[in-house]
């Protein structure tokens, strides 16, 4: 971890000025936290929406934050990225023992159709539930795409921005898809 900050000079900081604190604690532990995420999801992406989350949830919780404590504030923001590193692991391990259960099953020859269709529409589901955890913009790029058959020219103008910035946005969220079948 980086230089380490006194903790009740960051906790006036933070009842006085919190974006400024929060800014402070961004510019020297993202990148420390992020190797921290990383290391346990083995994801780039992820890690960076962890830390980003992260501190979300210090800004949440910065009335509380700025109270006295025993612990340090890099103790605390450590201890936030492993928590939702650890969760994001096991949501993402869930997700492909169920996908490979869901593989598994189509192989079988003896379904029915009504199978087949409960099948893919679970796989759907599960889809659509990866989706949903992807950011805000590559979210909205992708289902307006999928779910109104939008061009990217349409999708930029609906969402009042360039179009190279929803082709961007549309070529992320189509890696973190791929990402998400292949493992």
């Amino acid at each position: 971890m980086p230089a380490v900050i006194d903790n009740e000079r960051f906790r006036k900081l933070l009842r006085s000025y919190p974006v400024r604190a929060v800014e402070l604690l961004y510019d020297l532990y993202a990148k420390s936290l992020c190797s921290i995420a990383r290391s346990l999801t083995h994801d780039q992406d992820a890690s960076e929406d962890i830390v980003q989350d992260a501190f979300l949830h210090v800004w949440t919780n910065r009335e509380e934050l700025s109270e006295h404590h025993e612990r340090s504030i890099e103790y605390y923001l450590v201890r936030v990225v492993r928590n939702k590193s650890i969760s994001y692991y096991k949501k993402k391990k869930q997700q492909n023992i169920e996908y490979e259960r869901l593989l598994s099953s189509q192989h079988n020859s003896n379904e029915s159709p009504l199978e087949t269709d409960i099948i893919h529409t679970e796989l759907i589901r599960q889809i659509r539930d990866v989706i949903a955890s992807f950011p805000r913009t590559e979210r909205e790029c992708l289902l307006l795409k999928i779910d109104k058959a939008m061009t990217p020219d349409q999708i930029a103008q609906h969402q009042n921005v360039t179009k190279k910035a929803v082709e961007r946005s549309l070529t992320s969220a189509h890696k973190r898809l791929r990402k998400w079948f292949n493992k």
